[in-house]
């Protein structure tokens, strides 16, 4: 008998957003698959049946992220997924990936190219808006696709920010 699945749109702005909504649907008896782009695959489970949580990857080569893998698998932590640079790991007893310090050391580090990459994307826009003004109004699109990436770089590191100002009074 094949498990039932669910699939939801959400995109959240952090990864600690992230576990809180695989703890919520979990809650709900669903529990997640998958990730790709805010687009979350779930199936069937026991109400609270996991504890959910999602590693950094970003820089780690292929040799490292299975070593980190056969870690947690050691300790009965399960792998479900990896997208992008995560991934996501489940178990039915609670466990932490990071420790305090840890985890604000990582949310610094994604933090760090945002506001760049944010203010570059919204510069592209204003040029694909210019070129769609005076040369050809095909560049509106240019300026549509730098629209979108330049608000979801807006919008993460407006949540990231906002996450290292949390965890920065915890761990003070």
């Amino acid at each position: 008998m094949e498990k039932e699945i669910r699939w939801t749109f959400r995109y959240n702005g952090n990864h600690l957003e992230d576990e809180c909504y695989m703890q919520k649907m979990c809650r709900q008896g669903w529990a997640a698959r998958s990730l790709t782009e805010g687009f979350w695959k779930f199936e069937r489970c026991k109400p609270d049946e996991f504890c959910y949580r999602i590693c950094y990857l970003r820089g780690k080569s292929r040799t490292e992220i299975e070593a980190i893998k056969k870690k947690y698998a050691a300790r009965g932590i399960e792998f479900v997924s990896q997208y992008a640079f995560w991934a996501i790991f489940r178990s039915r007893a609670p466990f932490r990936i990071y420790a305090a310090d840890e985890e604000l050391a990582v949310c610094r580090k994604i933090f760090a190219p945002m506001p760049i990459g944010a203010a570059v994307g919204w510069l592209v826009v204003l040029i694909g808006v210019l070129l769609a003004l005076y040369v050809s109004p095909w560049a509106a699109f240019l300026a549509l696709l730098s629209a979108i990436y330049a608000g979801i770089v807006t919008y993460c590191g407006l949540s990231y920010r906002s996450l290292i100002r949390k965890l920065s009074l915890r761990t003070m």
